[in-house]
């Protein structure tokens, strides 16, 4: 089990490190549930977004990364050993629907930042429905997630991090009824992408 490897518990106890730096803040972790599939949608300004709210999160976290990204070496190295999972950008990629859907079947805490890219200025970007659609394909728990801070601290035009305060919040799970799964359930996507952008807008309010 990949939480239980050597690496991974070393690469927990480093994260340590930036922690301390960026006095990270968590709140609303307990809405993260104790057990079973759910994701967790972000917003993203930085590149510490994915390793702040693995640190934040009280479970493992497995994100979903784009293929280009996903190819890059460092990205590539830590994306093997945290079970990161590529995916196309391509919304008839079949492959990658059922390899995340498949983490979820497994029970497993998948992150996804809908924006699809990092803001430029900070501000919220309007949101892709890969994670309402997973999370009604799947019927799970989708749990908006707000980083405040890592625009000030590691933006695109820095050059190195800065040491600022950064908070993670964690939202109540969006309440996507069943109704909108099955047969049907693209007509609600835009609808359910909104909602949980609208959330995550309200997060991440400083």
């Amino acid at each position: 089990m990949l939480e239980t490897s050597p690496l991974y518990r070393s690469l927990r106890a480093l994260s340590a490190l930036p922690r301390g730096y960026f006095r990270l803040r968590v709140e609303g972790a307990p809405h993260v549930p104790a057990a079973g599939p759910c994701i967790i949608a972000a917003n993203h300004v930085s590149y510490v977004d994915p390793i702040v709210l693995w640190m934040a999160s009280p479970r493992h976290v497995r994100f979903i990364v784009d293929r280009a990204q996903f190819q890059r070496p460092l990205v590539h190295w830590m994306a093997l050993r945290t079970g990161a999972i590529p995916v196309e950008n391509d919304p008839r990629d079949l492959g990658s629907v059922r390899r995340a859907l498949g983490a979820l079947r497994d029970g497993d805490v998948l992150g996804i930042f809908p924006e699809g890219g990092r803001s430029a200025d900070g501000n919220l970007l309007p949101g892709k429905p890969g994670a309402a659609m997973l999370a009604l394909r799947a019927g799970v728990p989708l749990i908006p997630a707000g980083i405040v801070g890592a625009f000030k601290a590691y933006s695109r035009h820095h050059l190195l991090p800065r040491p600022r305060r950064l908070t993670v919040r964690f939202g109540a799970p969006l309440d996507l009824p069943e109704t909108w799964r099955g047969h049907g359930a693209k007509d609600h996507l835009e609808e359910g992408t909104a909602l949980l952008m609208e959330r995550i807008r309200l997060l991440c309010a400083e």
